[in-house]
């Protein structure tokens, strides 16, 4: 319901962060519309905010066993990398989440990423890659392809909490090496504002241990709080944390 033209102002005012991330699932409509995305950049430059990446979903998987999905998936996604290169961005986030045996998949991931990160050079852009399913959440099988891909443009993108049944806490830390943003999903949070699910505290210090100070995204997923106040809270419990690692 919100005019994405509004969400820089959302969310500077609502939750005083100045670090915008944006999905191209809200925007599909105004994929090569160069104007419509110099006005968001407009918007966020006034606010003294600043762009970091596109989250982005394509109806062709870049790691499919099938080249022409591939290459299909790799031209879909030039118009979001110039959509982010127009908001001042770094990064686009793409998945590699298909299905099948977990070596040849890694061998098609390397493949098509490694095309994909080509083509984003053409932008100065890089690609990341996110714990978003299937395959993808073993943080071990991510790490092996981005020393496969084994480019300066791709890197991982750690969500604290898109694991499932694998080891949040070693997810992580074999997915930062290769880091160049962070994740800090949440889900709900207990009567002193820590996180039920997810120990911050203990990972947290597996990203800071891992040399990254970049950016910490924050997501809630929960239904309890609505979202301003779940955002909120996790930027409230990230600073704590970040207090008590730095005494």
């Amino acid at each position: 319901e919100m005019n994405i033209l509004d969400f820089p102002k959302t969310v500077v005012e609502g939750t005083g962060i100045k670090a915008l991330e944006y999905f191209n699932g809200h925007i599909e409509d105004k994929r090569k519309d160069t104007a419509f995305f110099k006005q968001l950049r407009k918007r966020s430059d006034d606010l003294g905010a600043v762009n970091t990446m596109m989250l982005c979903r394509s109806k062709n998987a870049v790691d499919s066993p099938d080249a022409k999905i591939r290459k299909l998936a790799i031209e879909g996604y030039r118009p979001w990398l110039e959509a982010t290169r127009i908001l001042g961005g770094k990064y686009i986030r793409v998945d590699t989440r298909h299905k099948g045996e977990a070596e040849k998949q890694k061998g098609f991931a390397v493949t098509g990423l490694r095309s994909l990160c080509k083509v984003a050079d053409e932008y100065e852009m890089g690609i990341l890659v996110e714990n978003h399913g299937n395959h993808s959440g073993n943080g071990a099988w991510l790490a092996d392809v981005m020393k496969q891909v084994d480019l300066a443009n791709c890197g991982t993108l750690p969500d604290f909490g898109n694991f499932y049944d694998y080891d949040r806490y070693m997810g992580v830390r074999e997915m930062m090496p290769h880091a160049k943003a962070v994740s800090a999903k949440s889900y709900d949070f207990d009567d002193e504002g820590n996180e039920t699910r997810i120990d911050y505290l203990k990972m947290m210090k597996i990203v800071l241990d891992a040399g990254y100070r970049g950016y910490v995204g924050v997501e809630y997923e929960g239904k309890k709080l609505d979202p301003y106040a779940g955002i909120r809270a996790t930027k409230k419990l990230l600073e704590r944390v970040r207090e008590q690692l730095a005494s």
